[in-house]
C-alpha cells in the first residue's frame, strides 16, 4: 500500500523560504507585525525568523509566494518589496547558536587549530573573554601570541607524549 504524501509541487507539501530586507533594528518590529496579519489573514505562513546579529533581514518560511506578498504588503519598514530566495542551509549556519570552545586554563599545553599559527604546539600563559596569550614551544625561541579561543584545543596527556 503507497503512503499518501503530498505533492512537492504543491502549496501544502514544499516550503520556500524568503529573506526580506527591513530597516536595521526593526527587524523584531517587523516580525511581530508579519506574524499577527499571517494570523489574521489565514496565510501560510510557516515560520519567521531573525538574528540579532544580522541586522536589516527577516527570514520567512511559506508555503506558496503568493501568501508571502499578501502579508509583507503596505508593512512599514521593509525596504525592498522582492524578497530574494535563499537556502535553508544558509540560514542554519546564521542562526545556530556557536559551538562552544573546550575549556583552557592557565599552564596547559594546547594545539593550535586554526590561524597563521596552525598546527603548532605552546602553554598558555593568561586566559581573556574569547582570547588566550600562548607562549609557542616551536623554534628555539619562546614566542608569546595573543590567539582567539575557539582557535586552540587542549592537548591530553597522551597526545603531549606522542608529539615530545
Amino acid at each position: 500500500m503507497e503512503s499518501q504524501q503530498p505533492d512537492q509541487g504543491t502549496a501544502e507539501g514544499r516550503s520556500r523560504f524568503y529573506a526580506i530586507y527591513v530597516t536595521g533594528g526593526y527587524e523584531e518590529r517587523v516580525v511581530a507585525v508579519l506574524a499577527e496579519r499571517a494570523r489574521t489573514l489565514q496565510l501560510d505562513v510557516r515560520s519567521l525568523v531573525y538574528s540579532p546579529d544580522l541586522k536589516g533581514v527577516v527570514f520567512v518560511e511559506v508555503g506558496d509566494v503568493k501568501d508571502l506578498y499578501y502579508v509583507i504588503r503596505g508593512v512599514r519598514n521593509i525596504k525592498r518589496r522582492r524578497p530574494t530566495a535563499v537556502n535553508v542551509d544558509d540560514i542554519l549556519k546564521l542562526i545556530r547558536p556557536p559551538v562552544a570552545a573546550a575549556p583552557v586554563a592557565k599552564g596547559d599545553t594546547i594545539q593550535v587549530i586554526g590561524g597563521p599559527f596552525k598546527g603548532m604546539m605552546g602553554r598558555i600563559v593568561d586566559v581573556r573573554k574569547g582570547e588566550v596569550d600562548v607562549n609557542l614551544l616551536e623554534g628555539d625561541s619562546k614566542i608569546l601570541v595573543t590567539i582567539p579561543i575557539d582557535q586552540v584545543k587542549p592537548l591530553s596527556k597522551e597526545e603531549r607524549q606522542g608529539q615530545s
